[in-house]
């Protein structure tokens, strides 16, 4: 069935910065070797489409393009399978009315006032189905304590969370087919006796009736006689009203069943949804809806509500309409985040309401809720529409306060659109700082109890360790999640190419494993597999190994509770805590590449880096002067004694990149001589200490080590182009870009000294690299890691102090030892694994595998 696709030719900004970087622009407007033209930047749009679901089966959806030169192509997208219908509840006889209530994690005394208050309705012919949102074992505890054995009470506990919009389908889904008339109920309340009973008798002819609630606190204090205090008119009649911005309250209403008809199952805008305004759409979009003006029930107002009376009556896009010229283009870009927001949020959402409104109602429509469907559905291409939403705004002047001016915010959205269109057709590459389409409304990045903070990098830090949002089932296979922060190709280093082979040797253990990634995850390309599958030892990947982004889903993530965890971060290892505690385990597998304390400047970060040792955890370190770092300082599994820490620990070598060196005639013919500096001046590249180690070169360069034979080279950035940084005399570093693995060692092989520095206690493996490309390469010591550890691995290696000088020094040693072409290519044949099922063999994997039954 032909649709026809909105906002066609749409700025795709995700898209051109993955294949553009931003730091690649340039004047000319030239792009990337891979889209010189930066056709990306236009490539993208988005749309809105309605389908028609069969009752069974399912539809493909797919993108059909016209082609300038006749014809057109096409392109699947993906099917979409019809849901089977949930089965009623089981009751016992027929009640004429069914109490619907969505739980999850409730307060014990508040719901018990709550089901006591239901109990003592003067209305009787009752029967009251909870759907619980997959809470604690403790909560639902809660809730079976309070129903007890009274069957007039129908628990139900979802397997998965579904969040509270999802969780009040699920409990109206339960409803039997022969009851007539439905309410819902919050956890909270406080029903008045004659609740029910009231309603029932003014539903009339009616499709829904509700009623007004008195605000109260946790401890019954009185906040406000009426949900209508706060200058907020309600309204029942005005269906453009109601679909702007509703007045309907869910634990307020009473409807009848056939409303489910046209209701269920719930559409899925984006942005967030309540089930009580699509419900009263559902009921004035078909029918009347009745008002009783007085409270039926204490409406509980507390720091976990999802709506109270207070943000109910803030709507509104705030702010006036005067706009001063100083900082008029940071508001501005401030304004067009919001009304970003506001088409996907604010729009959308609403444009998927009215068109499952349009389709399901069919001839019970009433002619003018059609009418305003239609006129909203086309708001984004018609200025008559446009202006009709302007024009609305007026009536909030006029003293009709029902949409508190969310009109405004529709409209700015629009707006927005509309102009990002513009932009996206008339100029060839981006502006910076624009807010564009790239993705969806961001999530909130405060976590729970942290939404009021003030203070950005606080709310990150929280947000960094906020706990994944789990659902534990028997029903789930049983496997080792292992926690990787995010999946970047830009920067897939050794740490990361670990990381995939640890986790590709777990799966051909025979262990069923998945990577769950715990940070937002950046546009990927579609090729993201394949690439990373590219590196050594990891083809074939994710034949065998899952991937679920776990910030990026609307879902929580369903484990089984033996299932066991794997840290591979400081901050994964404190997730990966929270999520053992919900499982039978005792504690997580924690890989340790780094002491990551070091990682950050001293203060809050460190310290909860530092802090992570002491969560209960067996640990698997990269190298075994690593280990040793943290048996001498106590760290970790080290903290009761070095025999527990040894027998709660395994140590491996990761795998260094292949190289084959060059042989010493190779290096005789050679005309110049080439140094290469591990150099990554950008700040998550602070640990490889690029400032020392330029000026170390500097002074070395200065004391005349470098003849003119010499030029320098700097690899490991990801900035961006090729670029040059000055040198004494005259003379210039060369930034090359990243190289991929082949290219990376054959850059290596054609040097002669290497300069490579880490403030870490383990070896590093760039310094192990150089060395077995045979350059006489310069690295630090540091604790643990002594000068006689580091050329007990290569001769080649060269620790110094890190410092200036002794950097400095280092480098005239090498730079005089790189004629002595036999003793580099001696000092080549490094002690260290090349390969990566080397280092996972056999025995390391068993010792690994022990680890994870000790968790």
């Amino acid at each position: 069935v032909p649709t026809a696709a909105t906002a066609f030719g749409m700025p795709r900004i995700d898209l051109h910065d993955e294949v553009n970087p931003p730091s690649d622009w340039v004047a000319d407007d030239r792009g990337s070797a891979a889209d010189p033209l930066r056709h990306s930047y236009r490539s993208g749009f988005w749309a809105t489409v309605p389908v028609w679901m069969p009752a069974t089966g399912s539809v493909t959806i797919a993108v059909r393009a016209g082609l300038e030169g006749g014809g057109s192509a096409t392109m699947p997208l993906a099917p979409i399978a019809a849901a089977p219908a949930p089965a009623p509840a089981a009751v016992t006889g027929e009640p004429a009315l069914a109490i619907c209530m969505a739980t999850w994690e409730p307060d014990p005394d508040l719901l018990a006032v709550q089901v006591e208050s239901i109990r003592a309705q003067v209305e009787s012919d009752w029967v009251c189905l909870i759907s619980d949102d997959c809470s604690s074992p403790e909560g639902y505890a809660a809730i079976e304590r309070a129903v007890g054995d009274d069957p007039r009470f129908v628990l139900s506990r979802s397997p998965r969370r579904l969040g509270f919009y999802r969780n009040f389908e699920r409990a109206l889904s339960m409803v039997p087919a022969g009851t007539e008339l439905v309410a819902l109920s919050d956890q909270d309340d406080h029903w008045y006796p004659e609740k029910l009973a009231t309603l029932r008798s003014a539903l009339g002819r009616a499709q829904l009736v509700y009623s007004d609630q008195r605000l109260v606190g946790p401890d019954g204090e009185v906040l406000a006689e009426s949900y209508w205090s706060g200058g907020r008119s309600r309204n029942d009649t005005n269906f453009a009203s109601l679909l702007i911005a509703n007045t309907i309250t869910g634990a307020a209403s009473l409807f009848r069943r056939e409303l489910l008809e046209v209701a269920l199952p719930f559409p899925d805008p984006p942005g967030v949804q309540y089930q009580d305004h699509w419900l009263g759409l559902c009921a004035l979009a078909t029918g009347r809806i009745a008002y009783v003006d007085r409270p039926l029930y204490d409406y509980v107002q507390h720091g976990g509500a999802l709506l109270g009376h207070e943000a109910a009556n803030r709507i509104s896009a705030g702010g006036g309409d005067e706009v001063t010229p100083r900082g008029l283009f940071s508001r501005l870009i401030a304004a067009a985040r919001g009304s970003r927001a506001a088409y996907f949020d604010g729009y959308c959402r609403l444009r998927v309401l009215a068109a499952t409104l349009l389709m399901r109602a069919g001839p019970r429509l009433r002619a003018r809720p059609a009418r305003v469907l239609h006129r909203f559905a086309a708001a984004e291409g018609s200025p008559l529409a446009l202006a009709w939403l302007e024009l609305r705004r007026l009536r909030n002047r006029l003293g009709r306060t029902e949409t508190m001016g969310a009109e405004r915010i529709i409209a700015a959205g629009l707006l927005w659109r509309r102009g990002i269109a513009a932009i996206g057709a008339l100029r060839g590459q981006p502006i910076p700082g624009l807010p564009y389409d790239a993705q969806l409304p961001d999530r909130d990045p405060a976590p729970e109890g942290l939404g009021g903070l003030g203070h950005e990098r606080t709310v990150v830090l929280g947000g960094l360790v906020e706990p994944l949002e789990l659902t534990v089932s028997e029903d789930e296979p049983e496997r080792v999640n292992m926690l990787l922060p995010t999946i970047e190709l830009r920067h897939l280093f050794g740490g990361y190419i670990t990381k995939f082979n640890l986790a590709r040797r777990l799966a051909e253990s025979g262990l069923r494993v998945r990577i769950l990634t715990v940070d937002p995850t950046p546009a990927l390309p579609a090729d993201w597999r394949e690439q990373v599958e590219s590196y050594a030892g990891l083809a074939g990947l994710f034949e065998t190994v899952e991937v679920a982004f776990a910030r990026d889903r609307d879902a929580p993530v369903a484990i089984n509770p033996r299932d066991r965890f794997v840290a591979t971060t400081w901050w994964t290892a404190h997730i990966a805590a929270a999520a053992v505690g919900r499982t039978e385990r005792t504690r997580f597998l924690y890989l340790i590449q780094e002491f990551e304390p070091y990682t950050h400047p001293m203060g809050s970060w460190a310290a909860y880096a530092l802090s992570t040792y002491e969560l209960p955890h067996v640990a698997l370190f990269s190298t075994a002067l690593l280990r040793d770092f943290f048996a001498a300082r106590g760290y970790g599994v080290f903290a009761a004694g070095e025999t527990e820490g040894r027998e709660r620990s395994v140590a491996f070598e990761n795998a260094i990149t292949a190289v084959t060196p060059p042989t010493a005639a190779e290096l005789a013919a050679r005309d110049g001589k080439a140094l290469l500096f591990y150099a990554r001046p950008e700040p998550h590249g602070a640990r490889n200490m690029f400032e020392l180690g330029l000026l170390g070169l500097a002074r070395a360069i200065e004391r005349g080590t470098f003849g003119p034979e010499w030029t320098f080279h700097g690899i490991g950035s990801v900035e961006g182009r090729d670029r040059t940084v000055g040198l004494p005399g005259g003379r210039s570093l060369e930034l090359l870009n990243r190289r991929d693995q082949g290219s990376y060692a054959e850059l290596l092989v054609g040097h002669d000294v290497g300069l490579a520095l880490m403030s870490t206690p383990h070896p590093s493996l760039v310094p192990l690299e150089m060395a077995s490309a045979g350059l006489l390469t310069v690295t630090n010591s540091w604790e643990t890691k002594t000068a006689a550890a580091m050329a007990a691995l290569s001769p080649n290696l060269i620790a110094v102090p890190p410092g200036i000088d002794g950097i400095a020094a280092g480098l005239a040693e090498a730079a005089a030892g790189a004629g002595e072409h036999e003793r580099r290519i001696a000092g080549a044949v490094v002690d260290w694994s090349r390969d990566w099922d080397h280092a996972f063999d056999t025995t390391t994997m068993a010792a690994v595998l022990g680890l994870l039954d000790a968790c």
